[in-house]
């Protein structure tokens, strides 16, 4: 009598599927997207600066650590006791929310003080500590360990390819609306800043083969919100600043719509990344051997 062939089918047990993260929704969205357009745009400034164009620092030392803030107090709305939250301030050697926190702080200080008391040697440690507030931010998502599209060990360049983006950006935009028009310079910069953005996002999106990533990942890869992405925060600003360098006499128009695309974009992107992507991973076996007879 001829008894059938098996063979072993090697596959994972889900045995609790993936589930959306519920500890951060819109107000840490808007901490994220506004530490990273204020970091951003203080650094663009203060780089500015250095070679001479030092107009935008006038608003750069107010609004970018009003953004700041203004994301801080975001975030501290959601939780239930905000006054509570000032007990991370003592966590320092082991949490990246209370090194973002101080590094946050220690950003508003510098910035404020170097203007006012005539001291632009301040701006240096200023920036370097903006740098530092959006590199936190990033390694803070990178430690959620639990959420696999959060965890990525790039997180940190995403966020700061992003700052790079909307503060470049921003700067833009100030002088724009203070009748300065930016040289091809500054337009080239940005142009720059938002080719780097979309190459560090592409290797965000490609940067493992895990499935819970994968899969976590999957709105920002395909579908209507991955070209909604692409779209606004890369593709339109692309075009648009580069016919504004191919055009110069017409390039007031498209450069003001391009970067007001690109810091919508990284709005959007963050808000992707926490709401859509935010998903916890399965619980799973790692594998399951199941008899499975030939054909």
């Amino acid at each position: 009598m001829h008894t059938p062939a098996t063979r072993a089918d090697h596959r994972p047990l889900e045995l609790i599927a993936a589930t959306p993260q519920a500890l951060w929704g819109m107000p840490a969205v808007l901490n994220f997207t506004l530490g990273g357009l204020g970091a951003g745009f203080y650094v663009a400034a203060a780089v500015s600066a250095t070679l001479g164009a030092a107009a935008a620092m006038g608003v750069a030392v107010w609004l970018a650590p009003a953004l700041v803030l203004a994301g801080f107090v975001a975030v501290a709305s959601e939780a239930g006791r905000p006054l509570r939250g000032l007990r991370v301030l003592r966590r320092v050697a082991t949490s990246w929310m209370s090194r973002e926190l101080w590094l946050g702080g220690l950003f508003v200080v510098l910035a404020i003080a170097g203007e006012p008391m005539q001291m632009p040697a301040l701006r240096l440690p200023a920036a370097a500590a903006a740098a530092a507030l959006v590199l936190a931010q990033g390694a803070l998502l990178t430690n959620a360990r639990a959420v696999p599209a959060w965890s990525a060990r790039m997180m940190p360049l995403v966020f700061a390819a992003s700052a790079a983006v909307a503060g470049a950006s921003l700067l833009v935009l100030v002088e724009l609306m203070a009748g300065r028009p930016p040289g091809p310079g500054l337009r080239g910069a940005t142009l720059a800043a938002v080719v780097l953005g979309m190459l560090v996002w592409r290797a965000f999106l490609t940067s493992s083969s895990d499935h819970a990533f994968v899969r976590a990942i999957a709105p920002l890869r395909r579908g209507a919100t991955a070209v909604e992405l692409v779209a606004i925060g890369y593709a339109a600003p692309f075009a648009l600043l580069a016919l504004a360098l191919a055009f110069p006499q017409w390039a007031a128009g498209p450069t003001a719509l391009a970067v007001t695309l690109a810091i919508a974009g990284q709005f959007r992107a963050k808000s992707a990344l926490i709401l859509a992507a935010g998903q916890r991973r399965p619980v799973t076996l790692a594998t399951l051997t199941l008899p499975r007879r030939s054909a």
